[in-house]
């Protein structure tokens, strides 16, 4: 009998909101902003959003209700939810995001505003990655999500995801010339 331990809840799911006022909103910050350097190793990130402004209430009442689906599927108490912080990110050709985890808090997630061709993937860190690394890395015939050191994941735009709080990830660089990526992150408490 094999069983599986330890498996990580990564959800990915598609909303149904008019992202264009949102788009405009965090590229209005933008130029007025230089943003800040957190997990962006180039790029630019807003400061915290307000998330009681028009153009994000809709997306922060979909967030809460789709966030009790994820906190049920890791059987993590919902009660009380709210999202603690929220921010934008820009990210032109050859930005990236560096790996990194979200402290003090519950989970974390992102929204996808715009997706251009070929502008990156997000990346998730097998907590079991410095073993696998030393310890498996000649004899792995077929990578997996058990054996991966990395797991990729193809994103689209208005795709939400949810992941634990604790759990590394990244962004690889946007290859794209021509078009930005722009995402919404948050972290709920």
């Amino acid at each position: 009998m094999i069983n599986n331990m330890f498996q990580i809840n990564v959800c990915k799911q598609k909303l149904n909101i008019n992202n264009k006022d949102i788009i405009k909103h965090v590229l209005n910050l933008k130029k007025k902003t230089k943003g800040r350097k957190i997990s962006n190793a180039t790029g630019w990130q807003s400061f915290d959003l307000d998330i009681n402004k028009k153009p994000l209430l809709e997306l922060n009442k979909e967030i809460i209700k789709n966030s009790v689906d994820y906190m049920k599927s890791i059987s993590l108490k919902n009660t009380s939810l709210k999202i603690s912080n929220m921010w934008s990110n820009v990210n032109g050709y050859k930005d990236y995001n560096l790996i990194h985890s979200h402290h003090s808090s519950i989970i974390s997630g992102v929204y996808y505003l715009k997706v251009p061709k070929d502008c990156g993937k997000i990346f998730f860190v097998n907590p079991a990655a410095d073993g696998i690394q030393y310890s498996w890395e000649n004899c792995i015939e077929e990578y997996t999500q058990q054996n991966s050191e990395y797991w990729f994941m193809d994103i689209e735009e208005s795709n939400l995801m949810f992941f634990p709080s604790w759990l590394k990830h990244g962004v690889e660089s946007n290859l794209n010339k021509q078009e930005d990526r722009i995402s919404i992150s948050f972290n709920i408490t």
